[in-house]
């Protein structure tokens, strides 16, 4: 049965499971520890992920993009 929590009335869905989740993603430091895994039915997985990915997104522009005053000036430009 799937563990995710309803918002709206505190209860387990209850729809059948068929992905093994974890809490904690890896790329954020989760282990496959059972602690951190819960079953989960395919919508719930598919909301997860969809957040999940998001997140490592907004994640990845971030460390991309640095203020200005901290960018190395390219040789050949032009100020």
């Amino acid at each position: 049965m799937c563990r995710h929590l309803r918002y709206d009335t505190g209860e387990l869905c209850g729809e059948p499971a068929r992905h093994c989740d974890h809490v904690v993603p890896a790329s954020e430091g989760g282990s496959d520890t059972p602690a951190n895994l819960r079953a989960l039915c395919d919508w719930h997985v598919l909301r997860k992920d969809a957040a999940d990915a998001g997140r490592a997104r907004r994640r990845a522009t971030a460390d991309r993009w640095q203020p200005i005053r901290n960018r190395r000036t390219h040789p050949g430009e032009v100020r």
